[in-house]
């Protein structure tokens, strides 16, 4: 459902002279966010582009013993747009990267002839070594 919305929002970022996006995110202990959007030109210099448009965002609640989806469409700023898109996505993946040690990553969006979404998530995880000794021999 959201890829004829995001299709559009890009196509629109593309008319802008937008050759790229970057979308880094961050999390630990029991949450996670979008800590940067990136939104630059071909020659790498950053761009502020300001405009709404339509994404869907999905909701539940609890209600009588269910849960209950919803989703309705709603007109953001192309900023919330693009990290909605970028939570959707992370979502899809199932990788836990917001609990414990975490994660971090970036989605990262080439508006070119051949444009490409690419996402990338790693997650940190705590190793240790255990040394055990018998001290009843002294």
């Amino acid at each position: 459902m959201t890829t004829e919305y995001i299709q559009t929002a890009l196509n629109k970022l593309k008319e802008l002279g937008v050759h790229e996006i970057v979308i880094e995110f961050d999390g630990s202990g029991d949450s996670g966010s979008i800590e940067y959007i990136s939104i630059r030109r071909s020659d790498g210099t950053e761009i502020d582009v300001k405009f709404t448009t339509d994404y869907p965002v999905r909701s539940s609640r609890y209600e009588n013993g269910d849960w209950i989806n919803e989703v309705q469409v709603k007109q953001m700023s192309i900023r919330e747009v693009l990290e909605s898109y970028c939570y959707d996505e992370l979502e899809k993946t199932n990788i836990d990267w917001y609990n414990n040690d975490g994660g971090f990553g970036e989605l990262r969006i080439t508006l070119s002839d051949e444009a490409s979404i690419e996402l990338e998530v790693n997650q940190r995880y705590t190793e240790y070594n255990t040394y055990s000794f018998n001290l009843s021999e002294v």
